[in-house]
């Protein structure tokens, strides 16, 4: 299903430098169809739809982690276009860095500081995820979803792709 994708063990961004000691860290490239798309138009053809079954995942994640001190906020993108800035909000992210080729952004509670970075590199999309856990329960927490995140960071790129959105 999502034999498109490739998972880098290397990758070519800004985030590494925002990495602590005990972090996770993935990447995921896919070819575009649309290589002319900004990395903003990206990150927003990507994260803008997501399918139903992830939709209510988070709804559900959201109810369970807000007692325990957990940022909880939109999950789908509700920008008025698809061109970000540093500021603008995508979903429960904050635009936090742009440059032409990449569009990093973030969030940050208690627990943990969330990092999102689309670059556009040549006629490829990667798309990586830093997570920074701050305390023990951020931690347990990284730990517990993990599974979950490998599941749905793949659908959500393989839906946008197979949508004919990148």
């Amino acid at each position: 299903m999502f034999s498109q994708i490739l998972s880098l063990t290397s990758v070519p961004d800004r985030l590494q430098a925002k990495a602590r000691a005990h972090h996770f860290r993935d990447a995921l490239q896919i070819t575009l169809d649309t290589p002319s798309l900004t990395p903003c138009q990206l990150q927003y053809r990507i994260f803008n739809t997501m399918p139903g079954w992830v939709t209510h995942l988070m709804r559900l994640r959201n109810r369970l982690v807000a007692v325990f001190g957990f940022s909880v906020g939109q999950n789908n993108m509700v920008p008025a276009s698809d061109e970000l800035d540093v500021g603008d909000k995508a979903g429960f992210l904050s635009v936090c860095e742009k440059y032409p080729e990449e569009i990093i952004s973030c969030a940050e509670d208690r627990h943990m500081a969330f990092f999102l970075s689309v670059k556009k590199q040549h006629n490829t999309v990667i798309v990586s995820t830093l997570v920074n856990p701050k305390t023990l329960t951020g931690r347990i927490y990284l730990n517990a979803v993990l599974p979950f995140h490998y599941l749905i960071a793949r659908s959500v790129i393989h839906n946008a792709k197979m949508a004919g959105r990148l």
